[in-house]
C-alpha cells in the first residue's frame, strides 16, 4: 500500500491489522503532501492500492488527487497492473465538494474504487461517526462482509469495529435535513472564508 507519511494513524493500524506493506512516501518541509512524483517509485506490480487524503493532516492542504489519478492510470496502462485508488476524505469530504465544487476528487475519476469520509469532522455529528463508499460491489472484498441474522432476517454488517447505536447516523441524517442542505453549505463557505483568530 502506497501512500503519504501525512496520513492519520488509522492507516498505519489497517496495515498492521491486514499484514499489509506499507510503502510510505516522505514529506518534506517545502510540500508536505503525497504527490504523483513521490508515489510513482515506490509502485510495482504487488502493489495493491495508493491511498491520497483530503485535507493532510499535517496543513489542511488537499492532495492532487486528479494528478494522482492520472498517473495511477499512466502506469497501469504502461505495465498492465490494476492498482486502484482509495481517497480518504476524512477531514475534507463534507467541505471540499461545496467550497470547490469543480475539484475533480471521486468515482468519476474511473481508479478511484473508494472513498472515506468522518461523519463528525464537520458533519455536524458526535466523534465515531464514518463513510465508506465503494465504485461498485466487485471492489469489495468478500472478506469484510458478515452476515448477520440477529432479529430473523439476513443483515450485511461491513464494520470494523464493535457494534455500537445508530444514533450517529440518525443525528447526521436529521441535521443534514434539519439545517437545509444549503444553509449548511453556506455556513461552511463562511467558516472557510473566516481566517482564524489569534489565540
Amino acid at each position: 500500500m502506497v501512500f503519504g507519511s501525512n496520513v492519520q494513524v488509522c492507516w498505519h493500524k489497517t496495515c498492521k491489522y491486514f499484514e499489509i506493506e506499507i510503502r510510505e512516501a516522505d514529506v518534506s518541509p517545502d510540500c508536505l503532501v503525497l504527490t504523483a512524483e513521490r508515489a510513482r517509485p515506490l509502485l510495482d506490480e504487488n502493489t495493491i492500492g495508493v491511498g491520497a487524503i483530503l485535507r493532510s493532516t499535517f496543513n489542511g492542504e488537499y492532495e492532487d488527487i486528479k494528478g494522482i489519478h492520472g498517473m495511477l492510470v499512466d502506469e497501469n496502462k504502461r505495465n498492465r497492473w490494476h492498482i486502484p485508488l482509495h481517497v480518504d476524505t476524512a477531514s475534507g469530504g463534507f467541505i471540499a465538494p461545496f467550497i470547490s465544487p469543480d475539484l475533480l476528487l471521486d468515482i468519476r475519476l474511473p481508479n478511484v474504487k473508494s472513498i472515506n469520509v468522518s461523519g463528525h469532522k464537520f458533519g455536524l455529528v458526535y466523534a465515531g461517526m464514518g463513510w465508506a463508499i465503494w465504485r461498485e460491489k466487485e471492489d469489495l472484498l468478500e472478506d469484510l462482509e458478515f452476515h448477520v441474522n440477529y432479529l430473523g432476517g439476513d443483515q450485511l454488517s461491513l464494520t470494523l469495529n464493535f457494534p455500537k447505536g445508530e444514533d450517529n447516523v440518525v443525528a447526521q441524517y436529521y441535521n443534514l435535513l434539519r439545517s437545509a442542505w444549503t444553509a449548511t453549505v453556506v455556513s461552511w463557505r463562511r467558516a472557510w472564508k473566516t481566517p482564524p483568530s489569534p489565540a
